[in-house]
């Protein structure tokens, strides 16, 4: 969970020479991302299925769960269809689609997890199995396993949260119980990025003659840039993009890049913003659109 905090920090696409500040930290929410938008799987007739006239993201998500061996699903928006729903049976390298989003099916649990009263994290109603998945997935970094029991249980509508499941009990003659593992859904590019740890970016730094440049021209390009593509904040460069404007001439740069907008809340999430560019009248001189 560290990890992925440290990440969506600065999960945005560089542009230019942005100043890394220290002060105030981006609160993330600490919820696991059950779901991503504009990201599916390689679908294959024979293999996999897609279920016409599906109108919600949630029902798409239940047919996964309710359906053997489905690994993950993706709802499409589509007007036609009202919506089409693609389940899959392996889901294989990432790849973009518009108008959809795809999460993947917990890893499943035979029987019900049978955990130490300190690994019982709480025993809630509610509506389904997708309900009891998204209470696990808001205790992110307590909850890792779930067991919901269906209306036709012992106990209908009930799901109980666990840290562990190390063991189980025999469900043997108690049908519509569901156990499982859920399964946090990062983008690729929280987990595939280029480094930006400098310290010339540091908005203490008050030199200017680097630039973020696709150009190979000497003295100029920072040394840590590496093109355009998903960088990472670290090290002495900072953590973040700071959100409060900067001082013309810091970092490393005469324009000193800061960024106009807030960083994501989620785990997970993406967002598009915009970074702010300095002069020396004006704080916003010109901008540039990021991830």
């Amino acid at each position: 969970s560290i990890m992925f905090r440290q990440i969506l920090l600065v999960c945005f696409l560089a542009v230019s020479s942005n100043c890394k500040g220290e002060d105030v930290v981006p609160q993330i929410i600490p919820q696991c991302p059950l779901s991503v938008p504009g990201l599916t799987w390689e679908f294959k007739d024979g293999r996999d299925q897609a279920i016409m006239a599906i109108p919600t993201r949630d029902m798409c998500y239940l047919e996964c769960l309710n359906t053997a061996g489905c690994a993950g699903a993706t709802w499409q928006l589509n007007d036609i269809a009202e919506g089409i729903c693609f389940l899959f049976k392996e889901i294989e390298e990432y790849q973009p689609c518009h108008f959809c989003e795809s999460a993947k099916a917990p890893l499943p649990v035979n029987d019900v997890c049978n955990a130490p009263e300190d690994d019982v994290l709480d025993i809630q109603d509610v509506k389904n199995q997708l309900d009891c998945i998204d209470r696990c997935a808001r205790k992110s970094g307590e909850c890792q396993f779930y067991s919901y029991f269906g209306e036709e249980s012992i106990l209908p509508n009930k799901c109980m949260l666990f840290k562990s499941c190390e063991d189980v009990t025999n469900a043997e003659g108690c049908p519509d119980i569901h156990s499982g593992e859920i399964q946090c859904f990062m983008p690729p590019q929280c987990s595939d990025y280029k480094i930006l740890d400098h310290f010339t970016r540091k908005d203490t730094f008050r030199q200017f003659h680097l630039c973020d440049t696709n150009d190979n021209i000497e003295n100029i390009a920072s040394p840590d840039w590496d093109e355009d593509g998903w960088y990472r904040v670290k090290g002495e460069a900072g953590s973040y993009i700071p959100e409060y404007e900067v001082p013309f001439q810091s970092c490393g740069t005469v324009h000193s890049g800061y960024l106009k907008d807030t960083h994501p809340v989620m785990y997970g999430e993406t967002k598009n913003a915009t970074v702010c560019f300095t002069d020396a009248d004006e704080p916003c001189a010109f901008e540039k659109e990021i991830q």
